[in-house]
């Protein structure tokens, strides 16, 4: 017996017959006597490109390399430990000893709950790695282990109450828990584990509500600028990348992550010029231009540290624990968030500007749809103004 298991590409030549962009990859099962040839689904596609046909893997230069890579061992190893042992037992491997093998590891195979934790891409970036980790803890405080063969309509609609009365989510936060599951269950689908046509969502649907940019007043800025306590220096570290964010229009990730390295000096001063989260290209924030020098003030505080970054560390969750006794010592009801000193920055930039064009740039916006909202906004605060000026 003469046993031979390989991964093989584009068997199917799908790459010149229908000029696709990805062909899969595939487990090919020889063997010599008794004669058998099987070809096994790994639920891999990838570009030609990422195909090293010498080494018979992924090459590393693709994203998902490392796991795609180990999928394939697996499946190979698994296939032939399963051969050693009939061989073992005076037995040969025929195809429907294969099949009947292959069955079996899909039914004992791990639950949604695994996969969802395995599949977690550490490829992505920060922000949308976070937000799936989010989805993952919630689903374990729902049910600490959801199987396949659990998921149904009932099931979604049960997560869905959950999500609405028990942890009070608003409803652009349960959509969006949703719809990383959803994309879970895809993609569990693709790879043969979950049968695409029995996926909920095929018929359930989650609505994503038109949300207001709220954004702070000049007054409730100056009520946050003026707090001070010598007793908490943490809450001042807080309260300054806050307005640091009101004034640049930078995310809480940009601006943990901001460096020495991202700082310039620039015929107009000290320059930010930094490749932000969610934005291919850098963007350039000359800070003495902004408010008056008000993000430069704020910064030179804390251009002495000896690190990398510029601010000290701290956690979303700690400073989002911080903002809310900022927000009490501030006297504003408003719940504080960088969301919400992000989009104060778009709306003061509106309201002083009225260029969409120049909020595109120093907010990184990849439409001028987005940045046009601010406009849109701005405007409508000016008309309901003058609909209340009683004229002479």
């Amino acid at each position: 017996m003469k046993l031979t298991v390989t991964a093989i590409y584009d068997r199917r030549k799908k790459l010149t017959t229908n000029l696709a962009e990805k062909a899969p990859i595939e487990i090919q099962v020889y063997q010599s006597q008794p004669r058998l040839r099987k070809y096994l689904s790994t639920g891999i596609s990838i570009e030609q490109a990422f195909w090293d046909n010498e080494k018979k893997q992924v090459r590393t230069k693709h994203p998902n390399a490392p796991h795609y890579n180990k999928i394939i061992r697996n499946a190979i190893h698994g296939i032939e430990d399963y051969a050693y042992t009939l061989a073992a037992q005076k037995k040969a491997l025929t195809d429907s000893l294969l099949t009947d093998f292959i069955n079996g590891q899909k039914a004992n195979s791990e639950s949604f709950t695994q996969f969802f934790a395995r599949e977690i891409d550490p490829a992505l970036k920060r922000g949308t790695r976070k937000e799936h980790e989010y989805t993952f803890n919630m689903l374990k405080v729902f049910k600490s282990d959801i199987l396949f063969s659990e998921i149904n309509y009932s099931l979604v609609q049960e997560l869905d109450r959950y999500m609405r009365f028990e942890k009070g989510f608003m409803q652009n936060t349960i959509h969006k828990h949703h719809a990383h599951i959803n994309r879970f269950l895809r993609l569990a689908g693709l790879k043969e584990l979950f049968d695409p046509n029995k996926n909920p969502y095929n018929s359930f649907k989650s609505k994503k509500e038109k949300s207001d940019r709220i954004s702070l007043t000049l007054d409730e800025i100056k009520a946050i600028e003026a707090i001070y306590t010598q007793a908490y220096p943490e809450l001042i570290v807080v309260k300054d990348m806050f307005l640091f964010s009101c004034y640049t229009g930078l995310r809480f990730s940009d601006i943990t992550t901001l460096e020495h390295k991202h700082l310039v000096n620039s015929p107009e001063g000290l320059t930010i010029v930094k490749k932000m989260e969610k934005v291919s290209k850098p963007i350039t924030l000359p800070l003495m231009l902004l408010f008056n020098g008000k993000p430069y003030n704020i910064l030179h505080k804390y251009l002495s540290s000896a690190s990398g970054c510029v601010f000290p560390p701290v956690t979303n969750q700690h400073a989002n624990r911080l903002l809310k006794v900022i927000a009490t010592l501030a006297k504003t009801p408003m719940r504080l968030t960088f969301h919400i000193a992000r989009h104060t920055f778009g709306t003061m930039l509106a309201d002083t500007t009225q260029n969409p064009y120049l909020i595109m740039d120093l907010m990184g916006h990849a439409d001028i749809k987005t940045s046009m909202i601010y406009i849109h906004r701005s405007q409508e605060r000016i008309n309901k103004q003058l609909r209340e000026v009683k004229w002479v």
